[in-house]
């Protein structure tokens, strides 16, 4: 083989590697992007998104990052055939014939991705108190993506080392080298090495998104708990985060009702007999409260009038300040300035007659 062809060869393999490595470039930023455009289009308009949706989950571009990856291999191979064919003494170009026309050529092809885990949206509302735990899931949702697209990168990289390396070995053995030489030429070897590496660093990084997904789920459940259902008006929700319950609810409440209302911006229409709450909050959709069984910091805790510790005409509300690490339901209300265990008042701290209500202005996923 002359020094022209060998220089043309190297300039070919020169391009090949070059259009390879921008496929790859390509390849991760079209993760990125598909994964941007998914959690913009959620957070702009959740209810009308399917344009972008369309768009983050479209095919066209990944179907022109593989050809482009596949061009650079045929490329690649095209360069190894022509250089074996320089030292071929047996039918003339007949395998380069063969490769370069013949035979269906093995392409990369796009690993499949997990499922996204549900994204949680922000909809319409947000309570100041629970923006750092959405911003927390936005930052975990953004670290997903990036480890899923290191996932994609990393086997895409495995099927093309896997690939080239059977291609290798077909030209080897075609070209008259024995199998088990063919197996220890220092380029096999290389490839079985990268395909390894890109597989250790797959693995890796879908342990790191299992770990995301269970802590993104996690978050999700606790901020939709107290996220507002559709049927309420975000308006009135903001104009009650961060003021006060209006001076006629004050003015014309006692008791427990009065001291609730005193804490937490508490709606005119909500401030009913204490026993009532749960049934107003129902019936008030449009300030988004939800009732629950379960305490959180900053929900209103409802007794029925047959509680042990609630008034037998009002029944009675508290305030819960905060859940301990061991479950421990801690409240105030108008005979306990400090907070104290709702278990050291009474027995019955679950049930029927036990209800906690979602503020969403103010209770704390």
């Amino acid at each position: 083989m002359n020094d022209v062809v060998s220089v043309r060869l190297q300039d070919l393999r020169s391009a090949a590697i070059e259009m390879s490595r921008s496929a790859d470039s390509l390849r991760l930023a079209a993760e990125r992007i598909h994964a941007e455009v998914g959690g913009l289009a959620a957070q702009v308009d959740p209810s009308g998104s399917s344009a972008f949706a369309m768009l983050a989950h479209s095919g066209r571009l990944d179907t022109l990052i593989e050809s482009v990856a596949g061009l650079a291999s045929q490329l690649s191979r095209a360069a190894d055939d022509l250089e074996s064919a320089g030292r071929w003494h047996g039918p003339p170009l007949g395998i380069l014939w063969d490769r370069l026309g013949g035979g269906a050529r093995i392409s990369v092809r796009p690993p499949e991705m997990p499922a996204a885990a549900p994204a949680y949206t922000l909809g319409s509302y947000i309570s100041h108190a629970n923006r750092p735990l959405y911003d927390q899931l936005l930052a975990d949702q953004a670290d997903l993506a990036e480890r899923r697209a290191q996932i994609a990168e990393a086997e895409a990289a495995r099927t093309a080392a896997l690939d080239e390396r059977a291609a290798l070995l077909n030209r080897l053995v075609a070209y008259g080298t024995p199998e088990a030489a063919a197996l220890n030429d220092p380029r096999v070897r290389g490839l079985e090495a990268a395909a390894e590496t890109a597989a250790h660093d797959a693995e890796q990084a879908a342990d790191q998104a299992g770990i995301l997904e269970q802590r993104i789920e996690g978050t999700t459940q606790r901020l939709l708990a107290v996220t507002p259902p559709d049927s309420a008006d975000p308006a009135v929700i903001r104009s009650l985060e961060g003021g006060q319950s209006e001076s006629y609810v004050l003015a014309n409440t006692r008791d427990c009702v009065n001291y609730v209302a005193s804490r937490v911006p508490i709606p005119g229409e909500l401030a009913a007999n204490a026993h009532l709450w749960d049934e107003r909050a129902a019936e008030l959709s449009r300030f988004g409260i939800r009732t629950s069984d379960t305490p959180l910091a900053g929900s209103i805790l409802v007794l029925e009038t047959d509680h042990p510790y609630a008034d037998d005409r009002y029944g009675h509300v508290a305030l819960v300040e905060y859940v301990d690490s061991a479950g421990g339901v801690w409240i105030t209300d108008n005979t306990h300035a400090q907070p104290v265990r709702f278990d050291t008042l009474t027995s019955e701290t679950s049930g029927d007659r036990v209800k906690y209500l979602y503020l969403p202005w103010y209770t704390k996923a």
